[in-house]
């Protein structure tokens, strides 16, 4: 299984960077580091599979003919990035390992020696809950009988697909990974799909103490440092963010609260210093990109970008910012309007 867990990261990690780099050429947006292509790509990747798979899914298509397509499609992003951004990657490679010192400050370090501790916990004490049932049930019926998500999770009867999560189909994603891999859904959820989730989830938060605490590094792993602090013994909830991320990563709620939610405000961050058609294209992808992973991601990504907007509109005193907040939101309000169409 380790054999697994290195493939699928190495898969996942190599192909959304060079993704990520097809993305900001294409929107012309300036990267930060090597973790942020990382993250754009990650966000270009969930935002096809949204587009492909509502339609796909509403058209009874198969489950073997959406991986071709998929794979197809994500294929011709890498390709596009590994000639668009051929001279750039070779200089971020470059400064990672000439700048690896002065980077790794004694936060950084601790922080990884906890994230480490982390993936070792969920990978020797596996938590199981009822949701399992159906979400990771969903990804072993896509596999095996070729349907997507019109075989009933729970008892295997060929029924309608249930409305409320027919737009936001995240299994899909990890049967997805299964197919490619040959390895089943479940040990794909529970098994390998964390040490993908945990160290994105941390890459954005390593991005977003890069823009609180600017040329101070020692400040920027202090940061670090204490948000797996948090992830690791603040979460006294069963249904928090910080829990999620310990136990259940693979849920899609969860990377909704530990992933696409912190990316989001990274964006903002980018937007409020920033003021360029590319910035608000990549706040558009993530908000696009949260729809996946959860239907309450349809609803969050309007109000929270909404309501910082309104915010930022009233700081800046521009109201063109309200105007291409809206435009980043559109996706998800479209797809909500559908959400009404389908349950009314």
């Amino acid at each position: 299984m380790r054999l697994e867990i290195l493939l699928v990261m190495g898969l996942f990690f190599g192909g959304t960077f060079l993704s990520g780099h097809a993305v900001c050429h294409v929107v012309k947006v300036k990267g930060e580091g090597v973790c942020f292509p990382v993250l754009v790509g990650t966000m270009a990747w969930w935002a096809l599979m949204e587009v492909l798979l509502v339609p796909m899914t509403m058209m009874h298509r198969s489950f073997g003919g959406f991986v071709v397509v998929y794979s197809g499609l994500l294929l011709l992003m890498v390709a596009g990035g590994l000639w668009w951004g051929r001279k750039v990657i070779r200089k971020e490679l470059t400064e990672v390992f000439r700048e690896a010192k002065e980077y790794l400050t004694f936060g950084h370090v601790v922080a990884m020696l906890l994230i480490g501790y982390q993936l070792y916990f969920l990978h020797h004490h596996m938590y199981l809950e009822w949701d399992d049932t159906y979400y990771v049930n969903l990804a072993n019926e896509a596999v095996h009988s070729n349907r997507i998500y019109w075989v009933y999770p729970e008892t295997g009867a060929f029924a309608d697909f249930d409305k409320r999560y027919v737009l936001s189909l995240w299994p899909v994603f990890y049967a997805w990974l299964s197919k490619i891999f040959g390895v089943m859904p479940t040990i794909m959820a529970h098994t390998i799909l964390p040490w993908v989730v945990v160290p994105l989830a941390y890459m954005v938060y390593g991005l977003i103490g890069e823009r609180l605490f600017v040329r101070e590094r020692e400040l920027q792993g202090m940061f670090l440092a204490f948000v797996v602090l948090l992830h690791l013994f603040m979460s006294g909830e069963h249904t928090t963010g910080l829990t999620f991320l310990s136990i259940t990563p693979w849920v899609g709620k969860g990377v909704l609260a530990t992933v696409l939610i912190p990316m989001l405000f990274y964006c903002m961050m980018r937007v409020a210093k920033r003021d360029k058609k590319g910035e608000w294209m990549l706040l558009g992808l993530t908000g696009l990109g949260g729809c996946l992973l959860s239907s309450m991601g349809i609803m969050l990504t309007p109000v929270f970008v909404g309501g910082t907007i309104c915010l930022l509109a009233w700081y800046k005193r521009e109201f063109r910012y309200l105007l291409r907040g809206a435009a980043a939101c559109l996706p998800c309000l479209l797809l909500g309007c559908y959400y009404l169409y389908l349950t009314r």
